[in-house]
């Protein structure tokens, strides 16, 4: 139930996605392009039960090569609300914003690609609840990792974890997928996602669209489990996240 966000003003922090957080990177293989990219832009929302978050970002690479080893450097900004029960008929609404401006190096084995980021991040969450564990803004240093490893011709796997200090956020996500035709993958994905006031477990499946050239559309919905509720709260339910990327 809590999200995490578009890019306000100032970049620094998935889901978690974050009630959503979304840290999405590479999650199919793409279109190649004729020239090697040195930017991708991405941005998605994420709607699960009692949150909504949405995010943009960008990632550069120093040497102007997504494709090969090299250092990057990566912005991300999102926002969203939340909403949960502070005693029997007592509703409280909450709306956050988030950001994150990291470096980080990726390398190549075989077709694999490792990558890793570290930098500062900061989460500002407007809740006028006296006794909210989250509330105000925290700075924080966030560490991110994401591996993609195509299995065969058909399948590949990818995985991305990130963990941050502000509110001890933290976004797990894995895939498995399958090329079923040219330019659409699908396959089940599984999140974990959680900070100081909520943890849920997601799962479900996703489908992935080439949209041209180094362009890409992401679907997912299933099933979210509030791994805390109780008699007061429980945001289990439903999720939906829909994610673009573009790389040129």
């Amino acid at each position: 139930m809590r999200s995490l966000g578009l890019f306000v003003g100032i970049a620094t922090l998935s889901l978690a996605h974050a009630a959503d957080a979304a840290d999405m990177a590479v999650k199919a293989p793409l279109t190649p392009l004729v020239t090697a990219p040195s930017w991708e832009l991405f941005g998605g929302v994420t709607i699960a039960p009692d949150s909504f978050y949405g995010e943009v970002g960008a990632v550069f690479a120093f040497n102007r090569n997504l494709t090969v080893d090299g250092w990057l450097f990566r912005l991300k900004g999102g926002a969203g609300s939340y909403d949960y029960n502070r005693a029997p008929g007592l509703h409280q609404d909450a709306d956050f914003q988030t950001g994150e401006f990291m470096i980080g190096y990726q390398t190549f084995v075989g077709s694999t690609r490792f990558s890793g980021y570290v930098g500062p991040n900061v989460e500002h969450h407007d809740n006028p609840d006296p006794l909210a564990t989250v509330k105000g803004t925290e700075w924080g240093i966030k560490g991110q990792g994401e591996v993609f490893m195509p299995m065969s011709d058909r399948w590949y796997v990818f995985a991305l974890a990130n963990v941050s200090s502000a509110f001890s956020s933290y976004y797990v996500l894995g895939k498995v997928g399958a090329n079923v035709a040219p330019g659409i993958s699908v396959g089940p994905e599984l999140s974990f996602l959680g900070n100081d006031r909520f943890d849920a477990v997601r799962l479900g499946p996703f489908v992935a669209i080439d949209m041209g050239p180094g362009a890409q559309l992401i679907l997912s919905a299933g099933y979210s489990w509030d791994t805390n509720s109780d008699a007061l709260n429980d945001h289990s339910g439903g999720y939906f996240t829909a994610h673009a990327r573009k790389v040129f």
